[in-house]
Protein backbone atom coordinates (compact mmCIF):
# COMPACT_ATOMS: atom_id res chain seq x y z
CA UNK A 1 0.00 0.00 0.00
CA UNK A 2 1.32 3.63 -1.08
CA UNK A 3 2.34 5.96 2.24
CA UNK A 4 -0.54 7.86 2.90
CA UNK A 5 -1.11 11.71 3.31
CA UNK A 6 -3.84 11.53 5.36
CA UNK A 7 -5.36 9.28 7.79
CA UNK A 8 -9.03 9.19 8.02
CA UNK A 9 -10.29 9.03 11.38
CA UNK A 10 -13.56 7.57 11.97
CA UNK A 11 -14.87 7.03 15.46
CA UNK A 12 -17.94 4.53 15.46
CA UNK A 13 -20.71 3.11 18.00
CA UNK A 14 -23.71 1.00 16.85
CA UNK A 15 -23.96 3.08 13.17
CA UNK A 16 -24.81 -0.47 11.16
CA UNK A 17 -27.52 1.70 9.31
CA UNK A 18 -24.77 4.22 7.79
CA UNK A 19 -21.49 3.10 8.09
CA UNK A 20 -21.26 1.91 4.92
CA UNK A 21 -21.90 5.46 3.21
CA UNK A 22 -19.68 7.11 5.73
CA UNK A 23 -16.71 4.70 4.38
CA UNK A 24 -17.24 5.24 0.50
CA UNK A 25 -17.26 8.77 0.81
CA UNK A 26 -14.18 8.51 2.87
CA UNK A 27 -12.27 5.58 -0.40
CA UNK A 28 -14.01 7.87 -2.72
CA UNK A 29 -12.39 11.36 -1.88
CA UNK A 30 -9.75 12.53 -5.01
CA UNK A 31 -5.95 13.18 -5.94
CA UNK A 32 -5.00 11.60 -1.97
CA UNK A 33 -3.62 8.81 -0.83
CA UNK A 34 -5.18 8.02 2.25
CA UNK A 35 -5.94 5.30 5.04
CA UNK A 36 -9.26 4.82 6.97
CA UNK A 37 -8.93 3.67 10.71
CA UNK A 38 -12.42 2.86 11.73
CA UNK A 39 -12.16 2.73 15.77
CA UNK A 40 -15.22 1.13 16.87
CA UNK A 41 -16.56 1.36 20.47
CA UNK A 42 -17.57 -1.67 20.78
CA UNK A 43 -21.10 -2.07 18.64
CA UNK A 44 -23.34 -4.46 19.68
CA UNK A 45 -25.19 -3.82 15.91
CA UNK A 46 -23.21 -5.39 12.80
CA UNK A 47 -21.02 -1.65 12.43
CA UNK A 48 -18.05 -3.99 13.19
CA UNK A 49 -18.71 -6.90 10.77
CA UNK A 50 -19.75 -4.57 8.64
CA UNK A 51 -16.48 -2.84 8.06
CA UNK A 52 -14.63 -6.18 8.55
CA UNK A 53 -16.17 -6.92 5.16
CA UNK A 54 -15.02 -3.82 3.51
CA UNK A 55 -11.41 -4.15 5.19
CA UNK A 56 -10.95 -7.68 3.53
CA UNK A 57 -11.33 -6.62 0.17
CA UNK A 58 -9.91 -2.57 0.84
CA UNK A 59 -6.37 -3.08 1.82
CA UNK A 60 -6.69 1.18 2.68
CA UNK A 61 -9.19 0.22 5.61
CA UNK A 62 -8.01 -0.63 9.22
CA UNK A 63 -10.83 -1.47 12.09
CA UNK A 64 -9.74 -0.50 15.77
CA UNK A 65 -10.64 -1.12 19.12
CA UNK A 66 -12.07 1.11 21.65
CA UNK A 67 -12.70 -0.43 24.95
CA UNK A 68 -13.41 3.11 26.35
CA UNK A 69 -16.20 3.63 23.80
CA UNK A 70 -16.30 7.14 23.83
CA UNK A 71 -14.85 9.41 20.75
CA UNK A 72 -12.45 11.31 22.40
CA UNK A 73 -10.75 7.90 23.44
CA UNK A 74 -11.47 6.54 19.59
CA UNK A 75 -9.82 9.71 18.29
CA UNK A 76 -7.06 8.87 20.43
CA UNK A 77 -7.05 5.51 19.20
CA UNK A 78 -6.77 6.83 15.88
CA UNK A 79 -4.41 9.49 15.85
CA UNK A 80 -1.63 6.76 18.16
CA UNK A 81 -2.43 4.56 15.17
CA UNK A 82 -2.24 7.28 12.12
CA UNK A 83 0.40 7.00 9.28
CA UNK A 84 -0.52 9.89 7.89
CA UNK A 85 1.34 13.38 7.73
CA UNK A 86 -2.43 15.08 8.20
CA UNK A 87 -5.27 13.57 10.00
CA UNK A 88 -9.06 14.29 9.45
CA UNK A 89 -12.18 13.43 11.26
CA UNK A 90 -14.97 12.55 9.98
CA UNK A 91 -17.76 10.32 11.61
CA UNK A 92 -19.82 7.13 10.82
CA UNK A 93 -23.55 8.71 10.16
CA UNK A 94 -21.51 11.45 7.72
CA UNK A 95 -20.51 11.67 4.55
CA UNK A 96 -18.15 14.41 2.47
CA UNK A 97 -17.83 15.66 -0.89
CA UNK A 98 -15.61 14.06 -3.21
CA UNK A 99 -12.66 16.52 -2.78
CA UNK A 100 -13.12 17.07 0.50
CA UNK A 101 -9.32 16.16 2.01
CA UNK A 102 -7.87 17.61 -1.07
CA UNK A 103 -9.08 20.67 -0.69
CA UNK A 104 -8.50 20.84 3.12
CA UNK A 105 -4.25 19.34 2.80
CA UNK A 106 -4.23 21.60 -0.25
CA UNK A 107 -4.90 25.04 1.77
CA UNK A 108 -2.52 23.93 4.38
CA UNK A 109 0.19 23.42 1.80
CA UNK A 110 -0.56 26.62 0.94
CA UNK A 111 -0.03 28.57 4.09
CA UNK A 112 2.16 26.91 6.52
CA UNK A 113 0.42 28.57 9.68
CA UNK A 114 -2.66 27.05 8.86
CA UNK A 115 -2.88 23.43 11.35
CA UNK A 116 -6.45 22.48 9.88
CA UNK A 117 -9.28 23.54 8.09
CA UNK A 118 -13.17 22.38 8.12
CA UNK A 119 -15.99 22.74 6.02
CA UNK A 120 -19.50 23.32 6.02
CA UNK A 121 -22.12 21.00 7.92
CA UNK A 122 -25.32 20.56 5.78
CA UNK A 123 -28.10 18.57 7.29
CA UNK A 124 -29.58 15.64 6.43
CA UNK A 125 -32.93 13.89 7.01
CA UNK A 126 -35.54 12.20 5.02
CA UNK A 127 -38.67 12.64 7.37
CA UNK A 128 -40.49 16.10 6.99
CA UNK A 129 -40.06 17.02 10.83
CA UNK A 130 -36.48 16.48 10.23
CA UNK A 131 -35.78 18.48 7.47
CA UNK A 132 -37.30 21.15 9.77
CA UNK A 133 -34.62 20.13 11.93
CA UNK A 134 -31.62 20.74 9.54
CA UNK A 135 -32.81 23.74 8.27
CA UNK A 136 -32.90 25.17 11.59
CA UNK A 137 -29.38 24.32 12.26
CA UNK A 138 -28.52 26.52 8.81
CA UNK A 139 -30.14 29.84 9.85
CA UNK A 140 -27.49 32.32 12.00
CA UNK A 141 -30.83 33.02 14.25
CA UNK A 142 -30.88 29.37 15.28
CA UNK A 143 -26.73 29.05 15.82
CA UNK A 144 -25.51 32.33 16.26
CA UNK A 145 -22.20 33.34 14.40
CA UNK A 146 -21.09 29.34 14.28
CA UNK A 147 -20.41 29.79 10.63
CA UNK A 148 -19.68 26.33 10.04
CA UNK A 149 -23.64 25.95 9.38
CA UNK A 150 -24.12 28.68 6.91
CA UNK A 151 -20.57 30.73 5.96
CA UNK A 152 -20.40 31.60 2.27
CA UNK A 153 -16.63 32.25 2.09
CA UNK A 154 -13.19 30.74 3.33
CA UNK A 155 -11.61 32.67 6.29
CA UNK A 156 -10.28 32.19 9.76
CA UNK A 157 -12.22 30.82 12.42
CA UNK A 158 -11.97 29.54 15.73
CA UNK A 159 -13.25 26.04 15.24
CA UNK A 160 -13.16 23.21 12.19
CA UNK A 161 -16.35 21.12 11.93
CA UNK A 162 -14.92 17.68 10.76
CA UNK A 163 -10.83 19.02 10.61
CA UNK A 164 -8.58 18.20 8.23
CA UNK A 165 -5.00 18.98 10.86
CA UNK A 166 -1.42 18.25 10.58
CA UNK A 167 -0.97 15.17 12.30
CA UNK A 168 2.10 17.28 14.15
CA UNK A 169 0.02 19.45 15.63
CA UNK A 170 -2.17 17.24 16.72
CA UNK A 171 0.10 15.03 18.59
CA UNK A 172 1.84 18.56 19.68
CA UNK A 173 -1.36 19.44 21.92
CA UNK A 174 -1.45 16.19 23.38
CA UNK A 175 -4.93 14.69 20.93
CA UNK A 176 -8.27 14.85 22.28
CA UNK A 177 -9.33 15.74 26.40
CA UNK A 178 -11.08 12.18 27.21
CA UNK A 179 -12.62 13.86 30.41
CA UNK A 180 -15.06 15.84 28.08
CA UNK A 181 -17.64 13.63 26.57
CA UNK A 182 -19.14 16.35 24.63
CA UNK A 183 -17.11 19.31 22.97
CA UNK A 184 -14.03 17.49 22.62
CA UNK A 185 -13.22 18.94 19.35
CA UNK A 186 -13.47 22.66 20.28
CA UNK A 187 -11.90 22.20 22.97
CA UNK A 188 -9.02 20.39 20.77
CA UNK A 189 -9.45 23.53 18.17
CA UNK A 190 -9.12 25.89 21.47
CA UNK A 191 -5.39 24.23 22.39
CA UNK A 192 -4.37 24.11 18.93
CA UNK A 193 -5.00 28.10 18.60
CA UNK A 194 -3.53 28.88 22.23
CA UNK A 195 -0.21 26.96 20.64
CA UNK A 196 -0.16 29.58 18.27
CA UNK A 197 -1.52 28.29 15.03
CA UNK A 198 -4.57 29.19 12.88
CA UNK A 199 -7.69 27.61 11.51
CA UNK A 200 -9.78 27.97 8.10
CA UNK A 201 -13.18 27.29 7.04
CA UNK A 202 -13.63 26.40 3.34
CA UNK A 203 -17.69 26.64 2.08
CA UNK A 204 -16.43 23.93 -0.32
CA UNK A 205 -16.18 21.31 1.60
CA UNK A 206 -19.25 19.85 2.38
CA UNK A 207 -20.18 17.82 5.41
CA UNK A 208 -23.56 15.85 5.11
CA UNK A 209 -24.60 14.69 8.17
CA UNK A 210 -27.87 13.08 9.76
CA UNK A 211 -29.92 15.37 12.14
CA UNK A 212 -32.47 14.71 14.96
CA UNK A 213 -35.82 13.68 12.93
CA UNK A 214 -37.54 15.41 16.07
CA UNK A 215 -37.86 18.91 17.83
CA UNK A 216 -37.95 16.84 21.15
CA UNK A 217 -34.75 15.02 20.14
CA UNK A 218 -33.28 18.35 19.35
CA UNK A 219 -33.60 19.48 22.47
CA UNK A 220 -32.50 16.56 24.37
CA UNK A 221 -29.51 16.91 22.11
CA UNK A 222 -28.46 20.44 22.46
CA UNK A 223 -29.01 20.14 26.30
CA UNK A 224 -26.34 17.29 26.22
CA UNK A 225 -24.25 19.88 24.16
CA UNK A 226 -24.96 22.65 26.58
CA UNK A 227 -23.25 20.70 29.10
CA UNK A 228 -20.69 19.87 27.04
CA UNK A 229 -19.63 23.46 26.33
CA UNK A 230 -19.97 23.92 30.27
CA UNK A 231 -17.28 21.50 31.37
CA UNK A 232 -15.14 22.76 28.37
CA UNK A 233 -15.66 26.29 29.74
CA UNK A 234 -14.70 25.33 33.23
CA UNK A 235 -11.89 23.75 32.23
CA UNK A 236 -10.27 26.22 30.10
CA UNK A 237 -12.22 29.39 31.53
CA UNK A 238 -13.19 32.55 29.97
CA UNK A 239 -11.15 32.53 26.67
CA UNK A 240 -13.14 29.70 25.59
CA UNK A 241 -16.66 31.69 25.69
CA UNK A 242 -18.46 33.26 22.66
CA UNK A 243 -20.88 35.75 22.96
CA UNK A 244 -22.90 33.26 21.05
CA UNK A 245 -22.36 31.16 24.06
CA UNK A 246 -24.32 33.05 26.45
CA UNK A 247 -27.30 34.08 24.23
CA UNK A 248 -29.08 31.01 25.28
CA UNK A 249 -28.32 30.65 28.89
CA UNK A 250 -29.62 34.62 28.96
CA UNK A 251 -33.01 33.80 27.22
CA UNK A 252 -33.06 30.44 29.31
CA UNK A 253 -32.87 32.84 32.47
CA UNK A 254 -35.15 35.66 31.13
CA UNK A 255 -38.07 33.80 29.97
CA UNK A 256 -38.02 32.19 33.83
CA UNK A 257 -37.92 35.85 34.70
CA UNK A 258 -40.58 36.70 32.66
CA UNK A 259 -42.82 34.01 33.70
CA UNK A 260 -42.56 35.58 37.19
CA UNK A 261 -43.59 38.23 36.24
CA UNK A 262 -46.42 36.98 34.38
CA UNK A 263 -48.51 35.93 37.75
CA UNK A 264 -48.81 39.71 38.40
CA UNK A 265 -48.35 41.22 35.38
CA UNK A 266 -49.18 39.29 32.51
CA UNK A 267 -49.86 41.50 29.61
CA UNK A 268 -45.95 43.20 30.61
CA UNK A 269 -44.49 40.12 30.98
CA UNK A 270 -46.26 39.22 27.47
CA UNK A 271 -44.75 42.36 25.98
CA UNK A 272 -40.90 41.36 27.07
CA UNK A 273 -41.54 37.99 25.48
CA UNK A 274 -43.05 39.09 22.31
CA UNK A 275 -39.64 40.22 20.70
CA UNK A 276 -37.65 36.48 20.72
CA UNK A 277 -41.57 35.12 19.63
CA UNK A 278 -40.91 38.00 17.10
CA UNK A 279 -38.08 36.06 16.06
CA UNK A 280 -38.54 32.79 15.68
CA UNK A 281 -41.23 33.55 13.40
CA UNK A 282 -39.25 35.44 11.22
CA UNK A 283 -36.90 33.14 11.06
CA UNK A 284 -39.56 30.41 10.74
CA UNK A 285 -40.57 32.08 7.79
CA UNK A 286 -37.12 32.70 6.28
CA UNK A 287 -36.50 29.18 6.20
CA UNK A 288 -39.94 27.90 5.04
CA UNK A 289 -39.00 30.19 1.99
CA UNK A 290 -36.13 28.68 1.09
CA UNK A 291 -37.50 25.19 1.75
CA UNK A 292 -36.68 24.31 -1.71
CA UNK A 293 -39.53 21.30 -2.77
CA UNK A 294 -38.88 18.84 -0.58
CA UNK A 295 -41.52 18.39 2.09
CA UNK A 296 -41.25 20.06 4.69
CA UNK A 297 -43.22 20.46 8.28
CA UNK A 298 -44.29 23.60 9.26
CA UNK A 299 -44.84 23.33 12.98
CA UNK A 300 -41.35 22.06 13.52
CA UNK A 301 -39.43 25.10 12.40
CA UNK A 302 -40.11 27.68 15.32
CA UNK A 303 -40.09 24.14 17.33
CA UNK A 304 -36.41 23.51 16.42
CA UNK A 305 -35.29 27.06 16.94
CA UNK A 306 -36.76 26.84 20.18
CA UNK A 307 -35.41 23.30 20.94
CA UNK A 308 -32.10 24.47 20.38
CA UNK A 309 -32.14 27.73 22.12
CA UNK A 310 -34.01 26.55 25.57
CA UNK A 311 -31.71 23.04 25.00
CA UNK A 312 -28.67 24.54 24.89
CA UNK A 313 -29.25 26.83 27.29
CA UNK A 314 -30.69 25.06 30.07
CA UNK A 315 -27.77 22.32 29.51
CA UNK A 316 -25.49 24.99 29.57
CA UNK A 317 -26.58 26.36 32.89
CA UNK A 318 -27.01 22.78 34.66
CA UNK A 319 -23.44 22.23 33.31
CA UNK A 320 -21.67 25.47 34.44
CA UNK A 321 -23.56 26.79 37.19
CA UNK A 322 -24.31 22.94 38.99
CA UNK A 323 -21.57 20.84 37.55
CA UNK A 324 -23.63 18.07 36.21
CA UNK A 325 -22.01 16.68 33.00
CA UNK A 326 -23.87 15.42 29.59
CA UNK A 327 -24.54 11.72 29.35
CA UNK A 328 -22.88 9.28 27.44
CA UNK A 329 -24.04 8.51 24.31
CA UNK A 330 -25.38 5.35 23.05
CA UNK A 331 -23.96 5.38 19.35
CA UNK A 332 -26.52 6.02 16.06
CA UNK A 333 -26.12 9.86 16.61
CA UNK A 334 -29.51 10.41 14.68
CA UNK A 335 -31.56 8.08 17.56
CA UNK A 336 -29.82 8.90 20.66
CA UNK A 337 -30.39 11.74 23.02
Amino acid sequence: MVQPVVSVLMPVLNEEKSVEEAVTSVLGQRDVDLELLVIDGRSVDRTAQIVREIAAREPRVRLLDNPEVIIPAALNVGLAAAEGEFVARVDGHASISGDYLARGIGHMRQDEELAAVGGIRIGVSTTPSGRAVAMALSSPFGVGDSINHFGTHFQLTDHASFGVYRTAVAREVGGWDENLLVNEDVDFDHRILGAGHRIAFDPEMHIYWHVRESAGALLRQYRRYGRGKAAMARKNGPSAIRPRHLAAPVAVVGTAALGLLALRYPRLAAVGYSPYLLGVSAASALAWRDRGTEKVDLLSLPLSFMAMHYGWGLGFLEGYVLGRTPQRASGNSRTAG
